[in-house]
């Protein structure tokens, strides 16, 4: 067996990314990244004092051992919409490959897509999610996006030549299928980049890529689905609240602080300090006299009374 086998795949890419990115990150995100999963926070309840221990996450958008946990909250989110609707179609928009990736070039993908959404090809859209990635096979930078929409039907040859024409090309590559099937969620909800794509990159294209993205939504609702995204939300978190019976702490009490491990060692020492301080501070008793010994006269021999 191969020990590499032993590792989970998310650490490997984890620690290729340390590697190439060392010159690059600031300190502070090199070091959100080094102690996702391994460092730890604290959860300590405020009325019983219990705690809890949770493993860190950096939440990096481009971190392999977090942005698994974001494409789940989105396919969370679709599910429950997804179940409200009847005719949900699977859309996916291209564009022409370029050699330069910047963070005006991804939001200006964000502008046509919102562009697009306001023409005649899309007034039969209800409503929906857009989910954009970004691919690098050695061709150039290749943004595209994947489109949930709620419509009956939509005319392809129109929309083909209506983004075309709003992206600046001759002509661009549209899609559409039937999103009934459940296969649909693992298109819409995934990552910005796939993360055994992006450590295969040189450094400084990783580099160009977390610059282009930073500040940068890649997931967004619009129509009906935004109108109902609050109502979802909620429907979601109160079936986690039943889920997990209510009470997060065994006291009932819902309110907590959040510390990292030096931090809640520091408070652990504090705590213990103090008890040892209070038990110093109790009222001293005197210990009770010790009664004196009784003085007994010598006994006089008969002749000398």
């Amino acid at each position: 067996m191969n020990f590499a086998d032993l590792i989970p795949a998310e650490e490997i890419w984890r620690e290729s990314l340390l590697a190439k990115l060392r010159d690059y990150l600031p300190v502070r995100t090199y070091e959100r990244l080094n102690d996702c999963n391994r460092e730890n926070l604290y959860r300590t309840c405020k009325s019983c004092g219990d705690w809890k221990r949770f493993p860190y996450h950096c939440n990096l958008k481009w971190c392999p051992l977090c942005n698994w946990r974001i494409s789940r909250r989105r396919e969370e989110l679709l599910r429950e919409w997804v179940a409200h609707i009847k005719q949900p179609k699977h859309l996916v928009l291209t564009r022409s490959n370029f050699a330069l990736l910047t963070r005006t070039k991804v939001r200006s993908h964000g502008k046509d897509l919102a562009a697009l959404r306001r023409t005649k090809c899309f007034s039969t859209v209800n409503g929906g999610c857009a989910s954009t990635e970004i691919t690098n096979s050695g061709n150039g930078w290749h943004l595209h996006t994947h489109l949930l929409v709620d419509t009956r039907w939509i005319d392809m040859p129109e929309l083909q030549a209506t983004w075309a024409k709003q992206i600046g090309q001759d002509l661009a590559i549209t899609k559409v299928k039937d999103a009934r099937g459940k296969e649909y969620l693992g298109e819409v909800t995934k990552y910005v980049c796939k993360p055994a794509e992006m450590v295969s990159w040189k450094p400084d294209d990783i580099w160009q890529f977390i610059k282009a993205i930073e500040r940068t939504r890649f997931f967004a609702t619009f129509g009906s689905l935004f109108a109902q995204g609050p109502e979802v939300r909620r429907a979601i978190a109160i079936r986690k609240h039943e889920k997990s019976n209510g009470a997060t702490c065994e006291c009932g009490c819902s309110e907590f602080v959040w510390r990292d491990e030096t931090t809640q060692n520091l408070a652990d020492i504090r705590r213990g300090l103090r008890a040892h301080c209070r038990r110093d501070r109790l009222p001293h008793r005197p210990a009770a006299p010790r009664p004196e010994p009784a003085i007994q006269a010598p006994e006089l021999p008969l002749h000398q009374l």
